[in-house]
This record gives C-alpha cells, structure tokens and sequence, in this order.
C-alpha cells in the first residue's frame, strides 16, 4: 500500500517520467499482480523507467527492454527480442542453457 501511495504522489505531481526501483521487491505473487496493474494503469501515455530483477513483472509491463550485466548493457530490444537474445540467455543462463541445448540438438 506505501508504494502504491507513493506511485500515486508521484503521478499527482504532474509527472511525465516516472522512475521506479523494484516496485515489487519483497512482494507475493498476489501484490505482485496487484502492482503490476496498479503501474500499467498509472502510466499509461507516460515514460516509465524501472529497474526490476523479477523478469514476469518486466515482461509484463515493457514495451523495451535493457539487459544489464556488471553495469553495462548487453542487449536492448522488444520482449521477444530479448527472450530469443542468446548472449542474454547465455548470462542469465550460463552453462545450463548450453547443455539444455546441447541435450535436444543431440536427440533431434
């Protein structure tokens, strides 16, 4: 309920930009859902910048999306893009992915 106060402030204010820092950090999946309609409802016809490690919530409300690894960006593009982004399944994947496909190229 405090973030969602303080969401609400912030767009009270006027604001066209709206940054937001893990919005649903410490949160259940329930408020979860709950904020993510509370954020695309609330900034619809704005800029919404936000940093989030739960990737349903970026997937969820990202039109672009920007990967970072130690600080620098490793690939930008659309939700598909980035799904389908092998360095960015590589980073966030690592070896695992290489052998999950290894696995199913062998047995194809």
């Amino acid at each position: 309920m405090q973030r969602a106060l303080e969401i609400g402030v912030t767009i009270a204010g006027g604001a066209s930009v709206i940054l937001l820092d893990e919005p649903t950090s410490g949160m259940n999946r329930t408020e979860t859902a709950q904020m993510v309609e509370l954020v695309r409802s609330i900034t619809q016809g704005k800029t919404l910048v936000m940093v989030e490690h739960d990737m349903g919530v970026v997937f969820g409300l990202a039109d672009r999306i920007s990967v970072l690894v130690y600080g620098e960006v490793l690939a930008t593009g659309t939700p598909e893009e980035i799904r389908g982004n092998p360095a960015v399944q590589e980073a966030y994947l690592g070896t695992l992915h290489k052998e999950a496909a290894h696995a199913a190229g062998s047995h194809a």
